[in-house]
């Protein structure tokens, strides 16, 4: 029994030991009056948010006063095509072949930033 309670303190030690708090932060949108984010902090549902303030400077700082450092940024695009294409031309007048389609290009910057363990 003393074993097994052994082991159990020493792995719940050592995962207390390895284990990081992580929080990406994923800038949707910018604009002059706000900035929209997703907030995934790893425990339950990405957080939508729209904050008042449009600077990313005063997030990132906002973020630091918590605790936590800046590990990374990164940057990807998404791109959106919506519509339908013409499957086949019924009319043969209208040799062109025209769509529908949109496509929107969004840039997309990603804030990762992680808590530094207590013995860090």
């Amino acid at each position: 029994m003393k074993k097994i309670f052994v082991v159990f303190c020493f792995s719940f030690y050592f995962s207390n030991a390895i284990a990081q708090q992580w929080i990406i932060v994923d800038i949707v949108s910018q604009n002059s009056k706000e900035l929209v984010v997703l907030i995934d902090d790893g425990q339950g549902e990405i957080e939508r948010e729209k904050i008042k303030n449009p600077s990313i400077v005063s997030l990132i700082n906002d973020y630091q006063e918590q605790g936590f450092a800046l590990e990374k940024v990164t940057q990807g695009v998404e791109l959106d095509l919506n519509g339908s294409l013409p499957l086949n031309n019924a009319n043969r007048m209208n040799n062109f072949g025209f769509t529908n389609l949109t496509l929107s290009n969004n840039n997309r910057i990603l804030l990762w930033f992680k808590k530094p363990k207590q013995g860090e």
